[in-house]
């Protein structure tokens, strides 16, 4: 069960990391490009500052392997589904310093996939030189990812998926969501099986620094509270962390 919820992760953790759906805007204010850190330790301990902890999520999550991944312009576009040479002249452009990945899965997947549940929460950060290279990032994203029945190529082993732009709270300098709603048929089970999903991404920019979440429930479930709760202790911790 656990490879099905892997195949999950795998699918929507392929959409590059700077990523917006939907709507929304802010200013593109934020701290002097002047006061920025360059050098990666620094970088990394910003970042982690900022990254969720199995208390800030509903009980029952765990940590998935590799665990916590820091990726710079170079290693983000290893996997970019736009190819690494395009990907890293966008990166490069926007002037992206350092980015973090992390996901969280359930540790009952047979129970929540039977009972339905949220089963996925993955979380993105990136810090850039400045807010405009930020807001560059969410704009591409928002473009990309608004018609995800376009983009196959973000979604592997995804069939069908359909989104729409979503309601949300207005968090930090620019707030964009999205929910999909889609059929996934992992390559690699260990017998072949469709999940249905319901997945919910909310990206936010604070500043020079953005963040994405993506909460999927299977088994009949929708995302629910979790997902503003997390990307409101993300945008507290970016600015605490920007100051």
């Amino acid at each position: 069960m656990r490879t099905w919820l892997t195949a999950v992760a795998l699918a929507f953790l392929a959409v590059p990391a700077v990523v917006g759906v939907g709507c929304g805007g802010g200013d593109d204010g934020g701290p002097s490009a002047t006061a920025v850190p360059v050098d990666r330790p620094t970088l990394e301990s910003m970042l982690r500052s900022v990254a969720l902890t199995l208390a800030d999520l509903p009980a029952g999550f765990v940590l998935e392997e590799p665990g916590e991944v820091f990726t710079d312009n170079e290693e983000a576009a290893e996997t970019d589904p736009e190819g690494k040479q395009a990907a890293l002249a966008r990166l490069n452009e926007w002037e992206r310093l350092l980015g973090y990945d992390a996901t969280y899965m359930t540790n009952d997947p047979l129970g929540t996939f039977i009972e339905g549940g949220t089963a996925l929460i993955s979380v993105s950060l990136s810090i850039f030189q400045a807010s405009e290279g930020a807001a560059a990032g969410m704009e591409w994203g928002r473009q990309v990812a608004a018609d995800p029945s376009q983009s196959p190529g973000l979604f592997p082993g995804v069939i069908a998926i359909e989104g729409e732009s979503m309601s949300f709270a207005s968090i930090g300098d620019e707030t964009l969501a999205a929910s999909f709603v889609g059929t996934l048929r992992p390559e690699d089970a260990e017998f072949e099986v469709d999940i249905d999903f319901v997945a919910h991404l909310v990206a936010i920019r604070r500043g020079r620094a953005t963040a994405h979440i993506i909460v999927a429930a299977i088994g009949g479930a929708t995302p629910g509270q979790e997902v503003e709760d997390i990307i409101r202790t993300l945008d507290e911790r970016l600015a605490q962390a920007l100051q």
